[in-house]
């Protein structure tokens, strides 16, 4: 059973309308959308199959596992669904979201994303397809109700699913921020994709450049903003990088709590020959400058690719020009 898309356009806009006269206002974008994050080298899969699919799809292609073994076998009834959620920033995305030290993973080394990219889709396209489930929760919990009308919708908590800021010892808001959409499975990007969010513009690029030739149809889908708040941003990422005549420049975001970082960047030529190899074991992401460094080395004007690993975890690769202007 379907919601209707009058009852649909109601709840979009009565969400919208109250979560923008609060005190995070920039919540009053997620009613209209829903979202679904993955690792690097799973969103590039999703991208070149063109569709979302459920977990136990045979066509699935699923690169990176990043879910939490011991939760993610608690319940079966989504897996065969494809999983959406109606706000970013759930308590799952919290506790995989970038590039950690083996001691920041809760679930272990391999439930992460180094690198997470966000699907954001047209909720109204999605909400009202045929063959959608809604839950209340993480569907991994024991206690996730689900329906597939519009009365059970209503009873869903919205104000709980959409809260931020502290919980004043209420968990419920929690288990309510995983509250989950359930089409079926294939689910076709062309049918319902907004756009595709990434935390800084290298980690964009990144994208694009092994996008290959697909890269042009899917540059202007991707979003570097803000305006959404759809990440957590609380480990290191590249947030910037260039090239000059004098070498590499970059900043990257830094940790939460500022402890340093193992990093290697490395500048090939068109002839794969190494132009720079640098490598930190103990580099710190903050300094007067805001962060910014610079890994002098003399370059002349050309196309260079250029790779950054952070803590062992590829965090970008892409080709850079410098061109005659940069002198």
């Amino acid at each position: 059973m379907a919601l209707g898309e009058a009852f649909v356009d109601r709840h979009i806009a009565e969400w919208g309308d109250r979560l923008g006269s609060g005190v995070y206002p920039y919540r009053r974008h997620w009613p209209s959308r829903l979202f679904h994050h993955a690792p690097l080298e799973t969103a590039l899969a999703i991208i070149n199959d063109g569709h979302l699919r459920a977990r136990s799809d045979p066509q699935r292609q699923q690169l990176q596992d990043v879910a939490a073994g011991g939760v993610i076998d608690n319940r079966q009834e989504a897996h065969g669904r494809v999983r959406l959620y109606f706000r970013p920033r759930t308590p799952t995305q919290f506790h995989i979201e970038g590039i950690r030290k083996a001691a920041d993973c809760l679930y272990g080394a391999n439930a992460h994303a180094p690198v997470l990219v966000m699907f954001v889709l047209d909720a109204k396209r999605v909400l009202t397809k045929q063959d959608v489930l809604f839950s209340d929760q993480n569907m991994q919990s024991l206690n996730a109700k689900t329906g597939n009308d519009e009365k059970f919708f209503g009873t869903i908590p919205f104000a709980s699913v959409f809260h931020e800021g502290g919980i004043a010892g209420d968990h419920s808001i929690i288990a309510s921020r995983c509250a989950e959409v359930l089409p079926a499975s294939p689910l076709p990007l062309a049918e319902v994709l907004s756009s595709i969010w990434f935390r800084s513009e290298p980690e964009r690029d990144s994208f694009l450049y092994k996008l290959g030739a697909a890269a042009a149809q899917w540059q202007s889908r991707c979003s570097v903003s803000d305006e959404l708040k759809v990440f957590d941003k609380r480990f290191p990422f590249v947030a910037d990088i260039g090239l000059s005549t004098e070498g590499v420049r970059f900043r990257l975001n830094h940790r939460y709590d500022i402890q340093n970082i193992s990093i290697a960047i490395q500048v090939y030529n068109k002839q794969n020959q190494i132009c720079i190899n640098f490598r930190n074991e103990n580099f710190t992401t903050y300094n007067k400058v805001q962060g910014r460094w610079l890994i002098k080395s003399t370059l002349q004007p050309d196309n260079y690719l250029v790779k950054v690993q952070i803590e062992n975890h590829q965090a970008y690769e892409s080709v850079i020009r410098l061109s005659d202007s940069l002198f």
